[in-house]
């Protein structure tokens, strides 16, 4: 079960979205509190479930990953759990999600050239019960973020946040 949250916790998780890498004394000082106390919030909020873990955000074409991707897909209903197994399986898809309309599920990829999707997509077409796949290559990104409009809840101050610039 969540505890409950107040504005101070939903500006330190405004703080952290914006730098991961915020100390507690940087917190403690923008929120007047002591540093104990953040590393409490903080623990806190990771007990409770609102901080799923921290991590770097990568640039994916300075690591040669340049080929990104969407993939619609339709899948055999009594097929499409499985379906979904199998994918959670490939490195090459970042995301994975069950979705409304024409598709059953939407795959987000990332890949090194376009012979890699190519072989990606030969790999899903195989998997028993997908039926069809339609895939958007990524031109390029005018906005992306990980950061949630935290903004647009009561007792959050609005922060400019890091967003990948193009």
């Amino acid at each position: 079960m969540k505890s409950k949250i107040d504005s101070r916790d939903l500006e330190i998780l405004q703080t952290l979205q914006n730098d991961g890498r915020a100390t507690y004394s940087s917190m403690a000082r923008q929120l007047k509190i002591s540093e104990a106390a953040v590393y409490t919030r903080i623990n806190r909020l990771i007990a409770s479930g609102y901080i799923k873990k921290f991590t770097a955000i990568l640039d994916e074409n300075k690591l040669n990953f340049s080929i990104g991707a969407f993939i619609g897909m339709k899948v055999s209903p009594n097929k499409y759990e499985a379906v979904l197994k199998q994918l959670a399986l490939y490195p090459e898809i970042l995301e994975i999600h069950d979705v409304t309309g024409d598709y059953y599920a939407l795959l987000k990829v990332r890949t090194k050239d376009k012979e890699s999707l190519t072989n990606l997509l030969d790999k899903i077409g195989k998997l028993d019960g997908v039926m069809s796949t339609e895939t958007k290559i990524i031109l390029r990104t005018i906005k992306e973020t990980t950061a949630l409009p935290l903004q647009l809840l009561t007792g959050v101050r609005a922060t400019h946040a890091v967003q990948k610039k193009v």
